[in-house]
């Protein structure tokens, strides 16, 4: 009960503090920054974006351009391999030109354009290609390459498999529309394809396609439950934030919300951690306590609690303001993080995974403020504290990249600062901006287990050797 009553009294001398008012409202003024900085990025793309749409590729460009090629299949002195490529550029132009079709994008007519003049130039007959090119009909195409890859199989020129895998490609791609026009809207959809076909042919070869190494079981796995999410984000339309360029500016906004504000919350943390100590001690306040039948432990547990207590009750509010702010000012839907479970997927919804994010992102600030909590009663000095804790926060994360560039020994990863990034291990699916800035390398990868591990051993020698410094030295 007396350490309740601490913890209690703690909390309103924190709470009550002018401090603690502003750095709430810094912290929120933290995620209204990053909306500004969203809402420029959207507004000077959407104004690049009707630009590029208001320029339509004129006629006289492709007659400008086949002019070019004609005039350099003129010259009799061309190599071989050179002139090919010009009788190949100029008979897509032609066609192009011939059936209205806007170069230079990644739609099905431009793929079916390259596929014509390929076959034209090998000697096959193209007429079929020609109508269904003529026609503009997208499930045509889709039925003629069914048919190509039926005609593969049939000659043993592929294997079952790999026939029943690009088979699922197209079949997505027909039911989907995938690939029928190229626009942003789009996008996501054809690099889930492209992520499907590239965990098919992983699984298929028994060869990681993106390390070129074995795979092993766990991989097997994570392969097969990749291919589950990525259908049943097509299936239900749920945006994939991996995907990189993508016109859903929510989805930029929690992206980069959680990194910005966060760092504000350590900041604000280790500055109150780092004189939770030190200030009482220059102040004299200490002796209050000293002489009270509190004892020791019990004042330094209910200063730790009550920093803990602020630090969850910072993250809540930050996370709530965050999903608060994208339902206000974004008309898109935010991320639903997808998983899966004994092989069936399973979604978090937005706000829920919003808030759950924010607090996996939030436990490395309570290994700083222990870091603080502990220089502070050990030199009792708050600004030696605050300073070193602050910029070894900061400046741990280009530190350890560093280091791990030269450094592939196992003890490595034994360091608390490879062991920090937990989002990526509790949340494996997720985007996280650390991760993207920092990568992942032989001292990050670890198990989640052996990261908490760390953590907690940390933690633990902090929370002694403060106790210890608390218990035994002179206070009065």
């Amino acid at each position: 009960m007396k350490i309740i009553k601490l913890f209690i009294d703690e909390n309103i001398k924190i709470w009550k503090k002018l401090s603690t008012k502003i750095m709430i409202v810094a912290i929120i003024l933290s995620l209204f920054a990053v909306l500004a900085l969203v809402k420029f990025m959207e507004k000077t793309e959407e104004n690049t974006l009707i630009s590029n749409i208001e320029v339509e590729y004129e006629k006289e460009d492709l007659e400008r351009e086949i002019q070019y090629f004609e005039s350099q299949l003129e010259n009799e002195k061309l190599d071989e391999e050179s002139r090919l490529n010009f009788e190949r550029n100029l008979e897509v132009n032609k066609l192009y030109l011939e059936y209205n079709i806007r170069p230079y994008s990644n739609s099905w007519e431009n793929e079916l354009t390259t596929y014509i003049v390929e076959q034209k130039m090998n000697g096959q007959d193209v007429e079929e290609l020609l109508d269904i090119l003529k026609n503009k009909d997208f499930n045509k195409y889709i039925e003629y390459q069914k048919k190509q890859l039926k005609q593969q199989l049939d000659n043993a020129t592929i294997s079952e498999q790999e026939y029943s895998d690009n088979l699922t490609i197209l079949d997505l791609k027909e039911k989907y529309e995938i690939g029928k026009s190229y626009n942003q809207e789009s996008y996501w959809k054809m690099t889930v394809i492209e992520k499907i076909k590239s965990a098919q042919y992983s699984l298929r070869t028994g060869i990681n396609k993106e390390t070129s190494k074995l795979l092993k079981v766990e991989e097997k796995q994570d392969l097969e439950d990749s291919i589950k999410l990525n259908i049943y984000r097509l299936e239900h339309n749920i945006p994939d934030s991996n995907t990189g360029s993508n016109s859903n500016y929510r989805l930029r906004f929690e992206l980069l919300a959680p990194m910005f504000s966060i760092a504000v919350i350590s900041i604000v943390i280790i500055v109150i951690a780092g004189g939770t100590i030190s200030n009482e001690i220059s102040t004299g306040t200490i002796k209050f306590w000293a002489l009270t039948p509190n004892k020791r432990w019990k004042i330094m547990t209910a200063k730790l609690l009550s920093i803990l207590f602020y630090i969850i009750i910072l993250v809540l509010i930050t996370s709530l303001v965050s999903v608060l702010i994208a339902n206000v000012f974004f008309a898109q839907e935010g991320e639903t993080y997808l998983y899966c479970k004994n092989g069936e997927v399973k979604e978090i919804g937005n706000t829920l995974y919003t808030i759950e994010f924010y607090f996996v992102k939030a436990i490395p600030i309570t290994l700083f403020a222990l870091f603080a909590v502990m220089l502070s009663t050990i030199t009792r000095n708050t600004a030696v504290a605050v300073s070193f804790s602050v910029a070894l926060y900061i400046g741990n994360g280009i530190a350890m990249q560093i280091l791990n560039q030269f450094i592939t020994k196992d003890w490595v990863r034994f360091i608390p600062f490879n062991n920090l990034n937990l989002t990526t291990k509790i949340f494996p699916n997720a985007t996280d901006m650390t991760s993207m800035m920092f990568g992942t390398n032989f001292a990050t990868s670890t198990t989640l287990g052996f990261s908490l591990a760390v953590i907690g051993i940390c933690a633990f020698l902090m929370l002694v050797t403060m106790y210890d410094s608390f218990n035994k030295r002179d206070i009065i």
